[in-house]
């Protein structure tokens, strides 16, 4: 069974070379592309090559095809020179046999005179390699920063906790909500509740929250509630309790009262009454109700850059309220 060679058998030059060319036309391309590019035959030298970058990490190689991997674009894409010889570092100490070497000779010297007969008899590195693989060492360790003039490795554990964590010059998250706090669920869910009818008079008053002055907002006019004709078409906001009269029992009708209204007043329901506006006229005490929906709902939402009040009367107005408040969710989220 032929043994299973982890190591790079070419330098770290060579092996970035190669993911360069590939970067190069996308950052995928075939065998033969990369050798052409280079100006190479797909031999058994170049092959050596591309199993040296795939061992240092730059690149993958699976059915013919060369791709490059986040390593090489972190190297790519460093912001400065210190952080790109990290990222080096990182990948020159990717194969396990030259990260054993450097934690064997840390802090000490390395022999240089004697390192191949060393890596045959303490490595287990076959001698037909021993020579392209100390060059391939001595010359990524001397580009990473790890091997000294006078051929000392240094502690890559010490040189790990004191590199710099990756500088970040734009920030992808999302910016916090400093309008949340303000928010409440009064202020966005408020929804009127319809007393007990008195049974004595059959008149039942339907409490209201009044709406404030109409103003123009981003979600109104998204969903056309800004509009003029709606001002046109809606009837008036009052600002007294709203009746409705049930033709179970009509109220007496008391001599002040008619007197006050005058003889074609009448306290007999009407079907399909229009409404009729407030008397502004301070010397009517009793001014005319109008007939409105018994079952009417009205919800006031407020927040930043939102103030809507929504009156819902009808089924399908709760598609409308669903599809805001499905839009205040997803702006919270």
């Amino acid at each position: 069974m032929p043994k299973t060679i982890d190591y790079p058998r070419t330098s770290y030059q060579s092996a970035w070379e190669v993911a360069e060319v590939v970067d190069d036309t996308g950052g995928k391309c075939a065998i033969e592309t990369a050798a052409r590019k280079l100006n190479r035959k797909v031999s058994g030298s170049f092959k050596a090559i591309i199993g040296s970058a795939v061992k240092f990490g730059l690149l993958t190689s699976k059915r013919e095809l060369l791709t490059t991997t986040n390593l090489f674009r972190r190297i790519k894409n460093a912001y400065d020179k210190q952080e790109e010889r990290i990222y080096h570092r990182e990948a020159f100490l990717h194969p396990p046999l030259f990260t054993q070497i450097c934690r064997k000779f840390r802090n000490r010297e390395l022999p240089v005179h004697m390192f191949d007969v060393m890596l045959v008899r303490e490595f287990g590195v076959e001698e037909i390699n021993t020579q392209n693989v100390s060059k391939a060492f001595i010359e990524g360790a001397r580009m990473a920063g790890i091997l000294n003039e006078q051929n000392i490795i240094a502690d890559i554990d010490q040189l790990s906790a004191q590199q710099q964590p990756r500088r970040e010059l734009a920030s992808t998250e999302m910016p916090l909500n400093h309008f949340q706090k303000n928010t409440s669920a009064t202020d966005t869910d408020q929804l009127s509740t319809t007393p007990p009818s008195a049974a004595a008079t059959g008149i039942s008053s339907i409490p209201r929250v009044v709406p404030g002055a109409r103003t123009t907002d981003a979600v109104s006019s998204l969903f056309g509630l800004d509009t003029h004709d709606l001002d046109n078409e809606s009837a008036p906001i009052r600002t007294t309790p709203e009746y409705s009269h049930t033709p179970i029992a009509q109220p007496p009708v008391r001599p002040a009262t008619a007197a006050a209204v005058g003889p074609t007043a009448s306290t007999a329901p009407v079907a399909n009454a229009s409404p009729v506006p407030p008397d502004n006229n301070p010397g009517n005490p009793n001014p005319v109700p109008a007939e409105v929906t018994p079952s009417a709902f009205t919800i006031h939402l407020h927040g930043p850059g939102l103030d809507t009040h929504l009156t819902i009367e009808h089924v399908d107005d709760l598609d409308l309220v669903q599809a805001l408040l499905n839009k205040i969710r997803r702006q919270l989220a």
